[in-house]
């Protein structure tokens, strides 16, 4: 347990220190770094070779940056378009290394190089929407929503490992996730809500520059209660796939939690679906 809060509080220092750097360039580069590491380690659960990886990894790491400065719109290149010729790419390659390369890797790729980092990528959009001028958001509004976000997908997950350890009776999917128990998600559901509430007020009356009209205070409860409970489903549906390929851990680069993709499984749920729910607050209010 000591070398998971260890690790624990490393991870929480990067992830403040990443918000130090959302007005400059370096938050698309580690955001395109942390795809890649999750594309890597996905394609390694289903044993990707070396060239559809390596193809599978650059594609990944260009979402953040298309996302932050849409490349592909300034090439004249539609999304869809660009997706056809990775598509094609990859049943070429598979042509060629038929006997080595079989469908559910290609279906792999996709996932893991399409889906994971364009849900990543949105934490770029959070810092993006302060710069139109009719949202109404300035800095301290996108560094907010990003700890909001944050609180939602990591520490729902701290709270319910602590309450499972201290209170946990029933479990929640024995054969998925054999520690995890109902008490445990309550826990973890109940401590976010109010260390959401805490944060809304403390940025409230010192860090919002201009009132934060997302929101309001007795709003939070139920945003976060939603965020929280995706975040347990994103933690769950990462354990489905390990145990359908019957491995333990996505990687071994984070001492006592295993590969980034162990870290960001329920953050890969909660950004997009944080962005869902900010985008249809700012269309409605």
């Amino acid at each position: 347990m000591k070398t998971r809060i260890i690790a624990g509080l490393i991870c929480g220092g990067l992830v403040i220190a990443l918000l130090c750097f959302m007005d400059t360039p370096a938050l698309p580069i580690i955001l395109s770094i942390a795809s890649g590491i999750c594309v890597y380690e996905l394609c390694n659960v289903v044993k990707v070779n070396l060239p559809m990886k390596l193809v599978s990894i650059a594609a990944g790491m260009f979402i953040p940056f298309n996302v932050s400065y849409d490349i592909l719109g300034k090439m004249g290149v539609t999304p869809m378009a660009a997706l056809s010729v990775y598509f094609i790419t990859l049943l070429i390659m598979m042509i060629k290394w038929n006997s080595k390369v079989r469908f559910d890797q290609v279906s792999m790729c996709l996932i893991a190089s399409l889906a994971v980092p364009n849900a990543i990528a949105c934490w770029a959009r959070f810092y993006d929407w302060q710069f139109p001028g009719d949202t109404g958001y300035v800095e301290s509004h996108a560094v907010y929503i990003s700890l909001f976000f944050a609180f939602c997908a990591w520490l729902t997950d701290t709270g319910a490992y602590f309450a499972g350890v201290y209170l946990g009776k029933h479990k929640m999917s024995p054969v998925i996730s054999p520690k995890k128990t109902w008490e445990g998600a309550i826990g973890g559901v109940l401590l976010t809500a109010v260390a959401n509430i805490i944060m809304y007020f403390v940025f409230d009356k010192w860090f919002f520059s201009v009132p934060f009209n997302g929101w309001t205070w007795y709003e939070v409860v139920p945003i976060s209660v939603v965020l929280s409970i995706i975040s347990i489903f994103g933690d769950l549906s990462a354990s489905v796939i390990k145990r359908n390929y019957g491995i333990k851990d996505y990687g071994n680069l984070i001492p006592g939690h295993g590969g980034l993709m162990d870290r960001v499984d329920s953050a890969l749920f909660v950004l997009p679906a944080m962005y869902v729910i900010v985008s249809i607050i700012n269309v409605i209010r």
